[in-house]
């Protein structure tokens, strides 16, 4: 092809960047690089986008076509993905596939925040999981000069060696800036470099200019002789509302006649009336009465987004219609079927100022109970409803165009007493054989009606429009009972199918405790009978519930007949909710494919009430599904985002909608499709209950005062400086300790367990295959990892300050126990039982892996991690689970019993002195602490 035109383009580039460096402009916002983290052209940075910043673009420098998506999860972490295509090499899985394509995995890690002397560090990883063809990693370095931003890094792999660049923003043109930096990826080793061209890109600089904006931004860079693009989308997360709410409905104000006490008992009308009102305002299941001066309702909104907002308009609505001698309102929030908190307002006069501008929400917090609903809240009121039937006005049965529903538009209305909602549905699925892009364009009904108290029918049909998911002809050389795999199957058996025709039936035992049970088609695949059963704590910080499923698998035509495979599923799971809107969640059960396993989870809620997470599941079944092997085994996982339309539309909604990126022809690790989930029905209204006073919006009205840290004491974690008093602390706890005395007993130990070392062996040894064993090494050698991963989310909960003390010092002695395990290694050299040489040959200095038995790292960062806690809590038992890393280690040969209780000891030496150090840094004499009060602020001196 002519290369004037593109020649042109790269030159002009260049003009133009180096006339615009001349002129002025400033724009001090991070921007995304080629690959989607933040950086410079295509090279990372030293720095991350603000928190909450979800970024999703386009890039293009031929021969890369990268579609990409970031978001800042914490302060300090910054995950991407991205899809990129390789122009002009096949893909090599089948002659539909077309070019290359390959999904990377990239996190980013913020080490040390910028100050006025030291730059902002960080350090990254691209392509983290699957094929690593991308595979980099690399530590950066960013400071700003007034108006130049200087980045110097270094990385390995693709990244090849050092790196740089400088962004130019001058002051006047806030949106601009120009970039220039040193691109040192090592093209030639990419796939199809040769055929591509990218084999003769080197490694030389490249200039560009960007133009940002807060919701969206591109840049155009001239590389490598090219013409480069970068323009993407950015999404503030941590706002609370992205568009104003000038469609939504007002609170009712109207001004009534009001009875006394006499009239609201002999006339029904007057509580026909309030009964209306409500239904006008998408209050359902209403029920009302008064009774010695306190009028009380159960009630739930299924439009209105936020409980205490829901609950303000019921109130405001009930005081306009309540007997004049009314002295307490009450007011149960029914959270779909599930009676979940009540308030009280024990002072009508000061509600009603409130309602009406005269009284702060924190005056109206003296007069308001909150509490979770007792059992009793809505039966109690059965037969008052019932004398209401013959007063109510009942709505009129519609279906209309609104915005609901997954999809922004989408019909919905009442008919038949239940609720009807039909609104489109999109699948995608990327990388199979058969075509890079697969996807499922269809229309699907959802139908819901209640039969009876807390019974209600779940109906959901779907008509497919066009879909190319059945093209997939590969075959599946999964071992495991096919449970997901015939994905394809199922779309070609038919264009309309029943997807779910569920009876549920929700109960409220005791307070705070729920239940449901179920029977019918669960989901395109499944059909069966089960239930859950959900405890909720007071405080709110975590939950758990339990749930089995009878399960039988449908036939691929989608009504009602089914297939030969059945199961019983039953996982339990703990939510444990921490601070910055962190959750973490345990699954453990059986699956699906009859595989026994743990399920980890771990999302971020932001301001905005979207959620982004992962999450890992690590069960005893074999997937040797590509890139899976017998070895080394698959393990599913994935990323998903929640996403409420509340932010986004110009009315308030409970609707949401979502997606996951995961491999979709999988067996191992599946769960069926909860018939109605018990904690995420729950879990935004209990958030909403613990957030501040628990009325956030309650008089429809931007009064929530900043009071996250109100009685307990604040401090203001640096990191660099925190992690420096540590080891200074630490340093002072050794100077306490008898080194002598803990070294001979130490030695003494170690010495008396080597005597276990040929046994322990060769027992290990005959017990090989044995699927025990097998299994116990794959847990044992899990745990020092989820410590540290725990840990690490520990260690920034500071509504937790013993918790989060713990966590830094399991992670500041991890990283000593890292640093001194290889040490050692080194310097002992001794042959691992697998070399065959025995247990007493060494070799001091050797390089070789089969030479660094002596100490199990595994073993002594798991006993570094644990020994913080267990000191801390007085939690003796988790000796006991750091003991099964030390099993793990003997069973899988790689050790022998003295170096794991080598291990032990130097892992149970460090995690002390982590914590004396922690302990010491907390209550050492002389420290001050903040403490923030409801109405002063005031200084603690520890003195002893």
């Amino acid at each position: 092809m002519p290369r004037l035109p593109l020649q042109f383009a790269y030159r002009a580039c260049e003009v133009a960047a180096f006339a615009l460096l001349s002129s002025t402009c400033l724009a001090q916002d991070e921007a995304p690089s080629t690959t989607g983290q933040t950086g410079l052209l295509s090279m990372p940075d030293g720095r991350l986008a603000p928190e909450g910043t979800w970024r999703t673009g386009m890039s293009f420098l031929r021969p890369y076509q990268t579609i990409w998506s970031s978001i800042t999860v914490l302060p300090w972490l910054e995950p991407s993905f991205r899809y990129t295509r390789i122009l002009y090499v096949p893909g090599g899985l089948g002659p539909s596939f077309g070019d290359f394509k390959d999904k990377s995995f990239d996190i980013k890690l913020r080490a040390f925040p910028e100050t006025e002397r030291r730059p902002s560090v960080v350090f990254g990883l691209q392509d983290a999981q699957g094929t690593a063809i991308f595979r980099s990693y690399y530590v950066a370095a960013s400071k700003r000069f007034g108006e130049f931003d200087v980045t110097l890094g270094y990385g390995g792999k693709r990244i090849d060696g050092a790196f740089g660049g400088v962004r130019y923003s001058p002051g006047s043109m806030p949106n601009w800036s120009v970039v220039a930096e040193y691109d040192a990826y090592d093209y030639k080793r990419d796939v199809g470099s040769a055929r591509s061209g990218s084999a003769r890109y080197k490694k030389e600089p490249a200039v560009g200019i960007e133009y940002r904006t807060p919701w969206w931004g591109a840049k155009a860079f001239a590389a490598h002789g090219e013409l480069g693009l970068n323009a993407y989308v950015s999404v503030p997360l941590e706002q609370k509302e992205f568009v104003p709410k000038f469609e939504e409905p007002p609170p009712y104000t109207k001004i009534n006649p009001r009875p006394n006490e006499a009239q609201w008992a002999s006339d029904g009308a007057h509580r026909a009336r309030l009964v209306r009102a409500l239904r006008a305002q998408d209050f359902r299941d209403i029920r009302i009465a008064y009774e010695n001066g306190v009028l009380s309702a159960t009630l739930t909104n299924f439009r209105i987004s936020s409980m205490p907002r829901a609950v303000g308009r019921a109130a405001r609505t009930m005081l306009s219609f309540a007997p004049l001698e009314v002295r307490e309102l009450r007011v149960t929030y029914v959270d779909g079927l599930l009676p979940l908190a009540t308030y009280t307002f024990i002072h009508v006069p000061t509600l009603q100022r409130y309602f009406n501008g005269m009284a702060s929400r924190q005056q109206l917090a003296q007069y308001v109970a909150i509490d979770y609903a007792k059992p009793g809240a809505r039966s109690e009121q059965a037969d008052r409803n019932e004398a209401l039937a013959a007063f109510e006005e009942p709505l009129p049965e519609r279906v209309v165009l609104g915005r609901e529903g997954p999809h922004v538009i989408a019909l919905s209305g009442e008919i038949l007493g239940g609720r009807l909602l039909v609104r489109p549905g999109l699948s995608t699925y990327f990388n199979d054989p058969a075509g890079a892009l697969k996807a499922d364009l269809s229309a699907v009904a959802l139908y819901d009606r209640p039969l009876g108290r807390g019974l209600v029918l779940n109906t959901e049909v779907k008509l497919t429009l066009w879909e190319n998911v059945s093209d997939v002809t590969q075959p599946s050389n999964s071992l495991l009972p096919r449970v997901r795999t015939d994905v394809a199957e199922y779309k070609r058996g038919g264009d309309l199918k029943l997807l779910r025709l569920l009876a549920n039936k929700y109960d409220h035992p005791s307070e705070r405790v729920y239940t449901r049970l179920s029977a019918g088609i669960y989901e395109e695949m499944y059909s069966g009978f089960g239930g859950q059963v959900l405890y909720l704590p007071r405080d709110g910080r975590w939950a758990l519930d339990v749930a089995a499923d009878w399960v039988k698998q449908r036939d691929f035509r989608g009504f009602l007949g089914h297939r030969d495979y059945s199961t019983l599923t039953a996982i339990a799971s703990l939510n444990y909710r921490m601070a910055q809107g962190v959750t973490a969640t345990a699954r453990a059960g059986r699956f699906l494919a009859k595989d026994e396993g743990v399920r980890f989870e771990m999302k971020r809620r932001f301001a905005s009430g979207f959620e982004v997470g992962a999450w890992y599941t690590f069960t005893n079944g074999n997937d040797i599904t590509s890139p899976g092997s017998p070895s080394n085994p698959y393990r599913d996982k994935g990323i998903f985002m929640a996403m409420p339309l509340d932010p986004l539309l110009t009315q308030d909604t409970r609707a949401s909608a979502g997606f996951a990126l995961s491999p979709w022809t999988r067996d191992v690790g599946q769960m069926v499709a909860s018939p109605g989930d018990l904690y995420r029905m729950t879990e935004r209204s209990v958030l909403q209950l613990h957030e501040h006073d628990g009325m956030v919006r309650l008089g429809d009205r931007e009064d929530d005062y900043d009071l996250p840290d109100l009685g307990t004491g604040v401090r203001e974690r640096r990191w660099p400086e925190f992690v420096g008093e540590d080891l200074f602390a630490m340093r002072r706890a050794a100077g306490k300790v008898d080194w002598v005395g803990t070294a001979i007993l130490g030695s003494a130990i170690t010495l008396a367990s080597a005597s276990l070392d040929k046994r322990a062996f060769e027992k290990a040894d005959r017990h090989r295959d044995s699927r025990w064993v097998k299994d116990g090494v794959k847990f044992g050698d899990a745990l020092p990892l989820l410590a540290l991963g725990a840990s690490g989310l520990a260690a920034f909960d500071e509504s937790r300050p013993r918790l989060s003390d713990a966590g830094v010092a399991a992670l500041e002695a991890g990283a000593g126990a890292l640093l001194l395990t290889e040490g050692i290694k080194y310097a002992v050299g001794r042959a691992r039982p697998t070399a065959g040489l025995g247990r007493a040959e060494f070799e001091p200095g050797s390089s070789e892996d089969r030479f660094k038995s002596f100490p199990s790292r595994h073993t002594t960062l798991m006993w570094a991690a644990v020994t913080p806690y267990a000191r801390e809590f007085g939690a003796n038992w988790l000796y006991g689970v750091a003991a099964l890393t030390n099993l793990a280690r003997v069973g899988s040969r790689e050790h022998w019993v003295s170096d794991t209780v080598a291990g032990s000891v130097i892992g149970y030496t460090l995690g002390s002195l982590a914590w004396e150090a922690r302990r010491e840094a907390r209550t050492r004499k002389g420290s001050a602490q903040v403490l923030v009060g409801p109405q002063s602020v005031g200084m603690l001196w520890v003195t002893e």
